[in-house]
């Protein structure tokens, strides 16, 4: 991980890029301990991310599936912090992961291709550790900039429907399951609608279940 992160560093300064990869904050170094106490949970649904995954109430919503459902999302997580927690994940040996990250990556402004080599690497750990789990890659969700307050996020949703794209590729490359969940939450402008969210970033808790429904649609559940 050192010699990933140092390789980055200097493809970076080469390019007079900056590259932000820090993630362990106290609440990071505070759900991990969380996390490594638990038991592991065979043959379980697990939702990877950043606090758009923590927030969703994923096992009420699901409460009729014959899977454990975990919540392995932290809020302000990015794709360093998750490619680092990739073990605690991994251990519980899933039968699906759905990741669903992205957004501070881009609040950071960092450049695709460092977020698409971390998904990279957290695929294919995936898939050495754990083969017989199913990934899916779910799209990041755009912003509604007009209803954000913090500076980090001016400017920031104009960047996120060509992460998506490169997530698309990626996970064609790799061979895992890409799933557009964009289309229904955000308007024709590429916005996330008013409707959906209370401060321009994160959803409403009533947004999860039309989440769940089209991924039950889709028979991703």
């Amino acid at each position: 991980m050192v010699a990933v992160l140092m390789g980055l560093n200097i493809a970076a300064k080469a390019q007079n890029i900056k590259i932000d990869s820090s993630y362990a904050n106290w609440y990071y170094v505070e759900r991990i301990e969380y996390y490594k106490k638990l038991q592991p949970v065979k043959n379980s649904i697990l939702f990877l991310g950043n606090s758009i995954t923590e927030r969703g109430e994923w096992e009420e919503i699901l409460a009729d599936s014959k899977y454990p459902i975990i919540n392995r999302g932290i809020g302000g997580d990015n794709s360093f912090g998750i490619l680092a927690r990739m073990d605690e994940v991994i251990r519980f040996k899933p039968i699906a992961i759905f990741l669903m990250d992205g957004i501070n990556d881009q609040f950071r402004k960092l450049p695709h291709d460092v977020t698409i080599e971390n998904y990279r690497k957290i695929i294919r750990k995936i898939k050495k550790e754990s083969p017989k789990t199913k990934i899916y890659i779910e799209s990041a969700l755009p912003i509604n900039e007009s209803m954000t307050k913090e500076p980090y996020t001016v400017g920031r949703n104009v960047l996120v429907p060509e992460l998506n794209e490169k997530i698309k590729e990626l996970a064609r490359q790799e061979g895992v399951t890409y799933i557009d969940i964009c289309p229904l939450f955000q308007d024709e402008r590429g916005v996330l609608k008013a409707e959906y969210t209370m401060d321009g970033v994160h959803l409403y808790p009533s947004a999860y279940i039309i989440w769940v429904n089209f991924l039950k649609e889709k028979k991703y559940l």
